[in-house]
């Protein structure tokens, strides 16, 4: 989603970088050098044609802004009456925009605690494009720009469905299927308010039809020979990356977060920032050797992140992800290809298969190990006899812990 950013270079101001829904290029829409206030006003006209995918919007809106300059008149301040206003007040990409402008407004920063009622900036991400795909089907299905000119009593029960359908026939993932739903109801229940002109749904949404979405794959966990080869290949950070992944249960997320001090020979004590529900326990001494190594290659300092880039950034930070880079590469390089060897997530899955598998774990002690709450499903998965064809890999890795 473009923002709203400021410059003083070039007399340029308030203004939004984008690329045009149709062609693809890359453009700029100055608002000139405005009060905030004014600007922000300005940009949410903006972003509602934006989301609307309105034909007229990326040229129409330069245009203007070249043409009041041309005028010489570029200290006059815009308003509603100079701005082109594609998106109809109280349409659906209206209201798209105002749920986006306060989705943003709960995004957390950090990565303590989860406050009640905050999400994080991936989620963000999630729920913009989630609006964004929705706003795109209706454009697909009655003309460009149409998601800027309807009402909520102009979308049907029929319109709902067929985009469930459209994202079951490509593929989507029923989790994934379902957060986009319920952005879509977002949008419905957000019509509602006085802003919009308190739009009520003619039709009843609980009696949609809804397809599922497909499930989830089983997962397949990695060989012992797969593990040696990546272990042989990579250095001491990336044997900390693997034997955390393995032995504590850490996903990119949480490698990004944790930090130095958190762990110690004993054990390790955090809070996990997804769900904010007590994570410790007893530190693996191979994870700790690991962690020792690759703490005496590169320095950190007690309370410093424990994983940063080169540039000093943090490894995972909202669509960037270092770890996803790092494992592909590492995988191409042992000879291996995603349908040979999933993602570094199923580290995660291997671990909690290793610790379920041993005798006396309980759902309390599975809890805190995943890091959030463990139900009979997750008891189900993990909490069981390891089988015959994983025997192998489950064995050496609870030898390599030790």
């Amino acid at each position: 989603m473009p923002q709203l950013k400021y410059t003083e270079l070039r007399g340029i101001g308030w203004h939004v970088s984008y690329r045009d829904p149709k062609t693809g290029s890359p453009k700029r829409h100055r608002f000139g050098e405005v009060s905030q206030a004014e600007a922000e006003r300005a940009y949410h006209t903006w972003v509602a044609a934006y989301l609307g995918y309105d034909e007229r919007t990326a040229e129409k809106v330069s245009n203007a802004t070249l043409e009041h300059k041309q005028n010489g008149s570029t200290k006059q301040k815009p308003t509603k009456k100079n701005l082109p206003d594609a998106a109809v007040p109280g349409s659906i990409a209206h209201i798209a925009s105002g749920l986006i402008r306060y989705e943003t407004d709960r995004v957390r920063e950090g990565s303590g605690s989860r406050a009640s009622g905050t999400i994080t900036p991936r989620t963000l991400l999630d729920r913009k494009k989630a609006v964004k795909d929705f706003l795109a089907h209706l454009n697909e299905r009655y003309g460009v720009g149409a998601a800027g000119k309807m009402q909520l009593d102009s979308l049907t029960m029929d319109d709902v469905e067929c985009y469930n359908r459209e994202l079951v026939e490509n593929g989507i993932a029923a989790n994934t299927l379902n957060r986009k739903m319920q952005v879509v109801k977002k949008i419905v229940d957000r019509a509602g308010r006085p802003e919009y002109g308190q739009q009520v749904l003619p039709w009843n949404w609980d009696s949609l039809d809804r397809i599922p979405g497909r499930g989830t794959k089983s997962k397949r966990l990695p060989t012992k020979k797969q593990l040696q080869a990546m272990l042989k290949h990579c250095g001491a950070r990336g044997h900390a990356l693997i034997w955390m992944g393995i032995g504590l249960g850490f996903g990119q997320s949480d490698l990004a977060n944790v930090r130095v001090g958190q762990i110690d020979k004993k054990s390790y004590d955090l809070r996990r920032g997804k769900t904010g529900i007590e994570r410790y326990g007893e530190t693996p001494p191979r994870v700790w050797a690991a962690i020792e190594e690759y703490l005496e290659e590169t320095p950190r300092s007690k309370g410093e992140l424990l994983f940063v880039t080169e540039t000093g950034h943090p490894i995972v930070h909202t669509k960037s992800d270092s770890i996803f880079q790092w494992w592909r590469r590492l995988r191409v390089a042992i000879g291996e290809s995603k349908e040979s060897l999933d993602g570094f997530y199923i580290l995660r899955h291997l671990g909690a298969t290793e610790f379920g598998s041993r005798k006396g774990c309980s759902i309390a002690a599975m809890k805190r190990w995943l890091g959030h709450s463990a139900s009979s499903q997750m008891a189900d998965r993990y909490m069981r006899p390891v089988s015959p064809e994983q025997r192998e890999v489950i064995e050496w890795v609870r030898r390599q812990l030790r």
